[in-house]
């Protein structure tokens, strides 16, 4: 009985994501361009973190990147997830979201369409006129 114990214990922390993971994952996430200059694709971006209360972990606007936390639900024990802005064009931004749960076998939100949905409306913002 300990070994499967252990056997179970050493598999949860394999499946483990850490901030680390989700930082270095550039290139693994789902992909969005966005007809919009660099600096507000970033605001809307920490905006969107900001609406879905997710904590930020690590904030550089230089590198483009965002790395957020959420806590625990009833379907998940958390999640990290990493938000890449990039330039590439003068007014065309590409974001890419990673999201990576804290302990595999749980059932995340769907991170990167939750957030590009916030950052859609975010940027519609800006757009019209109040």
């Amino acid at each position: 009985m300990r070994w499967f114990a252990a056997a179970v214990a050493a598999a949860v922390v394999v499946g483990c994501a850490s901030v680390d993971t989700v930082r270095d994952a550039r290139g693994q996430g789902v992909k969005r361009v966005f007809r919009q200059p660099y600096d507000a694709v970033y605001a809307a971006a920490v905006s969107a973190a900001a609406r879905r209360k997710l904590e930020i972990v690590e904030q550089d606007r230089a590198a483009g990147r965002v790395v957020l936390s959420s806590g625990a639900s009833w379907s998940s024990l958390g999640e990290h997830i990493a938000v890449f802005v990039s330039r590439t064009k003068d007014r065309v931004t590409s974001v890419e979201i990673v999201s990576k749960p804290v302990l595999s076998a749980t059932f995340p939100p769907d991170w990167p369409a939750l957030l590009f949905g916030d950052i859609e409306q975010e940027l519609a913002a800006l757009k019209t006129p109040r």
